[in-house]
């Protein structure tokens, strides 16, 4: 899974995580880590973390619909 950090413009702002998902392994360890945020309190980076996981297996749905791929065989 790769991980990018965006660093900010302006110095004392975090940095703004991105995760590219590029094996079904990548988007089952992502979907596992957002189980695990889910269930605790979190701290900001941890939510940041949650929310850049969750764009990432949102990404790796739209680009890996299935459906789209159907066709009606009568």
């Amino acid at each position: 899974m790769k991980t990018m950090i965006e660093h900010p413009p302006h110095a004392g702002e975090s940095g703004r995580v991105q995760f590219k998902l590029e094996t079904i392994e990548d988007y089952e360890l992502a979907t596992r880590r957002i189980t695990v945020l889910d269930a605790c309190a979190r701290s900001e980076d941890e939510e940041r973390e949650r929310q850049a996981l969750i764009a990432a297996v949102g990404e790796w749905d739209r680009c890996h619909d299935d459906a789209t791929g159907w066709t009606d065989a009568s």
